[in-house]
């Protein structure tokens, strides 16, 4: 992963002062079995109230919530899952997919005896929370996506979505192999190619207005003094979040290396792949939903030379999400949307009062 400096987020970090230690005491760690050789790491925070899982985003772990999870503790028992494949959760070679890690999350649940937990997920964990709406619909009390109602967790078949179109395309193929002349399945693909071309043109107007933004922008890599120690390093990564990330996910999330500085990105590539490749076609589930969206949101790419350009991207971006949103609130006329003006993707991080506050009134409402 790439990251960038930006002013936010930068004022409120030391790059001498460790807060590992303090970050890494304020939970109990442990690892619960899942399928045969697989087992999570999960924490557990404490607190009193209903009980709350905590999803993290792609190449993230349960750490990323180490700020956040103690204010929420305030009022809900609060949990955190590391998915497979990353930090200190096993890493087999399959299991993936959508449906896999939901059940992964369940079965968590079920281990520890959790009741009718109220999930919340970040970014890419949105898929598991439509999974786990979708398909344990009476075992959980409510569902927070954290700028997670994109495309991979609630589907428009009107837009179509790239990575889920594109799964969906390659199983309609090798379905075909089987009879190459059913007009059935021809038909299906033809119309399945002509949401996956909506969807590709969509993923490519938006990679062009990045690209675009950032013409001309500084370099966004770290320097040898940012990569010699984790504190320094949490800071250049804050820098582009919006927010102060915890210490303790830097050092789940990257290898330390031969001089005790920072390394290379624990999790293997095929991880990331098989992720993306598992992702499916999720309608918003019929269960109590909040939706917290970073809209307009601060897209976290370095600020390029021509100002018109950047504006344009967000335009187009403020664009998709309010179409996203209203995706949700059209199949689930009952979800709850709170917009958080000018926060960052890692909305829990750029603005962590106003999350907190949303999902505690969201817990209180729930019956």
């Amino acid at each position: 992963m790439a990251f960038m400096h930006t002013a936010s987020g930068a004022a409120a970090c030391s790059a001498t002062d460790s807060t590992f230690q303090a970050e890494s005491i304020s939970y109990h760690r442990q690892f619960v079995p899942v399928a045969d050789g697989v087992r999570l790491e999960v924490l557990d925070w404490g607190g009193t109230g209903r009980p709350l899982v905590l999803l993290a985003g792609l190449g993230n772990t349960a750490h990323v919530f180490d700020a956040i999870a103690p204010e929420l503790a305030r009022h809900f028992h609060v949990y955190g899952i590391t998915r497979r494949g990353f930090g200190a959760s096993s890493v087999p070679k399959n299991g993936y997919d959508a449906d896999r890690l939901a059940d992964d999350v369940m079965a968590v649940v079920k281990a520890l005896d959790i009741d009718r937990p109220i999930l919340a997920g970040h970014s890419i964990a949105g898929e598991e929370l439509s999974a786990i709406g979708t398909h344990y619909q009476g075992k959980i009390a409510g569902l927070i996506y954290l700028d997670a109602a994109h495309e991979y967790a609630i589907y428009d078949q009107a837009r179509g979505a790239y990575h889920p179109d594109l799964s969906h395309l390659s199983a309609q193929i090798s379905r075909m192999h089987d009879d190459p002349t059913d007009k059935a399945q021809m038909t299906k693909l033809l119309n399945d190619v002509s949401v996956l071309q909506r969807s590709l043109g969509s993923e490519l107007a938006g990679i062009a207005a990045d690209d675009a933004s950032t013409t001309g922008a500084p370099p966004s890599e770290p320097t040898p003094k940012e990569l010699a120690s984790f504190p320094a390093f949490r800071c250049f990564v804050s820098a582009q979040l919006g927010g102060v990330i915890p210490e303790d996910e830097i050092r789940q999330t990257f290898a330390t290396s031969a001089t005790g500085g920072v390394g290379e990105q624990k999790a293997p590539a095929f991880v990331y792949n098989a992720i993306l490749e598992g992702e499916e076609r999720f309608r918003a589930p019929d269960v109590p939903i909040l939706d917290i969206v970073p809209v307009p949101r601060t897209l976290d790419l370095p600020v390029g030379s021509d100002e018109a350009k950047r504006q344009a991207a967000d335009a187009l971006h403020t664009r998709m999400q309010e179409q996203e949103i209203a995706t949700l609130q059209r199949q689930q006329p009952s979800a709850k949307t709170v917009r958080i003006p000018h926060g960052h993707h890692y909305v829990f991080l750029s603005n962590p009062a106003e999350v907190v506050d949303a999902m505690t009134r969201f817990g209180e409402q729930l019956p």
